[in-house]
């Protein structure tokens, strides 16, 4: 029988195992007359083990799933997690997959550390490497230190990094629950909604009367007016706007709200927009996991509800909120809890669009970030021959180059969508005593809009020749937006104006970035040199693609630089 088992494991592994592996993996469990097989057991395969995740499987009878797996490192048990989803894996019995993040355990390794995962005690295969991996890394710290952490309470969240348990770290708990009030009064303020609990906070408060050990943010939501994704979504976009107005630091996502705490990054609350339908149903666009609907008869309002120490808003049914939201099972602990593989619906028409997200994403940068001194690509315009003395600086972004042009003698209008960075423009030419140049918020994907600027800079400007100035602006734009922009440009123009540009081309798209987050389309500058030509009617008077045009701090971006006169 033992042989027959050893057969099986090589089977659906692909690896000898030996007599004593068979045994040990095997987990002979509730044998009884009744079984179709006199063998109830369940087995499995680590698939792969990365510098962030452990993957794998776990095959069996049925109704012997949920199972639990623990990581391990050597013989200290690090994290626990369900094998939770069905897999496709090729077996007779019900397979289903675990996920364990790894990211934080490398700290506390050394070369010959081995990680193993393990089911009953018993250490799984790991693909190509027998029954465990060594980590080959030096971290900062020991397995001694963090059998320490770990018995004095702190836990692995759900990214792997170490954490002070949620449940223990009080200072957390009131600096979260100060900031969750101060977003609120934002947009009960600004927007007359009343932020409550919602995903794994509300979970935490209806299951534990409290906080979730591993949970690493506030999960926080409001209920919209609108009755459709887009307006809903362009509500969020709205909140989003107000809250950096407010000064908190703003990530927009498509389906929430990342804030952080200005004065403390380590804080954050993930705020979610939900709506209902013009059916009456929910729409949640981050998803669930139940599989049941939840109506608007069902929407009662908020309620305060304790959360550990602290009064927070809940919705009344609390409890068939978190079941519509995690499922039937939700009373169980889930460790390990994967959205990506629990998510059962989702109302993806309340998805907030990448142009969308922009305008938050735009405004919250230049609300935390200050440059100084104009461009490199500003020091290269100011000195070329030739070019009108008045410009149009389109995407001028917190007026940097707007303002150098200015300081050099130029007529200036800049254009920018973002109302912080038209903002902070103008504060600093008022700063610096600049009465020629000037700033507004605008569309340039309006053609009307961008018709008017042109209109009244050239008035300004005694009618004079205009010089068009995208400096990193058309690699911000969707390929509709800029063709837009491009032909009023060109409708617009006469000749002796003059069109700028310099933008990252699709030689810079592999490359690292400073800014990881920013919308960028990378595109060939051969054929935009061709189109600006052909379809716009310049005449290219410079061009060049390469590095070492617009460093910025460890970053040599590949940019394509033109200048071209209107024939």
């Amino acid at each position: 029988m033992r042989r027959s088992v050893n057969q099986a494991l090589i089977k659906l592994t692909g690896y000898q195992l030996t007599r004593a592996d068979a045994i040990v993996a095997s987990n002979e469990r509730d044998r009884t007359p009744e079984s179709a097989s006199p063998w109830r057991r369940t087995y499995g395969c680590v698939d792969k083990i990365s510098r962030r995740v452990a993957t794998g499987w776990v095959v069996g009878p049925a109704n012997e799933f949920p199972v639990q797996v623990a990581l391990y490192l050597d013989d200290v048990k690090v994290r626990t997690v369900w094998t939770d989803q069905p897999t496709t894996a090729n077996t007779v019995d019900a397979a289903y997959s675990f996920r364990i993040p790894l990211r934080g355990i490398w700290d506390y390794c050394s070369p010959v550390t081995r990680v193993n995962v393990r089911l009953d005690g018993v250490p799984l295969p790991v693909a190509g490497k027998g029954i465990f991996k060594r980590t080959g890394t030096t971290g900062q710290s020991d397995l001694d230190e963090l059998q320490r952490l770990l018995e004095s309470g702190y836990v692995f969240n759900d990214y792997g990094d170490l954490q002070l348990s949620k449940k223990l770290d009080h200072a957390w708990q009131a600096q979260v629950i100060d900031m969750y009030r101060r977003v609120g009064d934002v947009v009960r303020d600004k927007h007359g909604h009343e932020i409550f609990v919602v995903y794994g906070t509300l979970l935490g408060q209806v299951r534990e009367r409290g906080f979730i050990a591993h949970d690493d943010d506030f999960d926080a939501a409001y209920v919209s007016r609108a009755t459709s994704g887009s307006a809903a979504a362009a509500e969020l976009r709205d909140i989003g706007l107000s809250l950096v107005d407010a000064g908190f630091d703003v990530d927009p996502r498509r389906t929430a709200l990342h804030i952080h705490d200005s004065d403390d990054p380590r804080l954050r609350i993930d705020l979610f927009h939900l709506f209902f339908d013009e059916a009456g149903r929910l729409q949640m666009p981050f998803g669930r996991a139940g599989r049941t609907d939840l109506t608007v008869e069902a929407w009662q309002g908020t309620e305060l509800a304790a959360l550990g120490e602290h009064q927070v808003l809940v919705p009344k049914n609390a409890e068939l909120w978190v079941e519509h939201i995690y499922g039937e099972g939700w009373r169980q602990p889930q460790p390990g809890f994967n959205w990506d593989r629990a998510r059962t619906a989702q109302g993806t028409d309340g998805f907030v669009l990448e142009q969308v997200r922009q305008d938050v994403y735009w405004s919250n940068f230049y609300a935390h970030h200050e440059t100084a001194g104009g461009s490199t690509f500003f020091d290269f315009i100011n000195t070329y021959p030739g070019l009108p003395s008045a410009v149009v600086d389109i995407g001028c972004g917190d007026g940097r180059d707007s303002i150098a042009f200015a300081t050099a003698g130029r007529f200036v209008v800049g254009v920018d969508r973002s109302h912080v960075g038209i903002s902070h423009a103008a504060k600093t030419a008022a700063e610096h005593g600049l009465d020629n140049v000037s700033f507004e918020v605008g569309d340039v994907g309006d053609p009307e809009s961008v018709r008017e600027l042109i209109k009244r800079t050239r008035e300004a400007a005694g009618g004079g020749p205009l010089l068009f100035y995208l400096r990193f602006f058309l690699h911000s734009l969707p390929e509709d937006v800029q063709d837009r922009l491009l032909t009023e440009l060109a409708s617009r123009a006469l000749p002796g104006d003059a069109f700028a540009a310099e933008f990252r081309t699709d030689k810079d798209a592999e490359l690292q970035k400073v800014h990881g987050r920013h919308y960028r389309r990378y595109q060939n500058a051969a054929e935009f040199a061709t189109a600006l030509q052909s379809s716009y009617g310049y005449t290219i008077d410079f061009e060049v693609e390469g590095t070492g045009l617009a460093p910025y701090k460890d970053e040599d971006p590949v940019v394509y630089r033109v200048v071209a006169f209107k024939r």
